[in-house]
């Protein structure tokens, strides 16, 4: 699936910022997000963009804020939260 992901042939796409998966709308800025994996059929970590945004309401801020600190501009923000549990 990495390999999928890198080839820009293939419209299968990686958000890490909402660690979600999905697939390019042909001629559109839109992406569909997948549940599973469309090579094993194994289930996908879901997505973490609710989390994502009740993160940044707690801190008062909008995701385009000058003052959003850099952890949010990529997954740092949740793989921080993962390796304090």
């Amino acid at each position: 699936m990495t390999v999928a992901i890198a080839d820009p042939r293939v419209p299968l796409v990686y958000l890490p910022r909402f660690r979600e998966y999905g697939l390019r709308v042909a001629g559109t800025s839109a992406i569909d997000e997948i549940h599973f994996c469309p090579f094993c059929g194994m289930r996908l970590p879901g997505s973490l963009r609710d989390a994502f945004f009740d993160e940044l309401e707690a801190l008062d801020l909008e995701p385009e804020d000058p003052a959003l600190p850099d952890r949010f501009h990529s997954d740092a923000w949740w793989k921080a939260s993962e390796s304090a549990t």
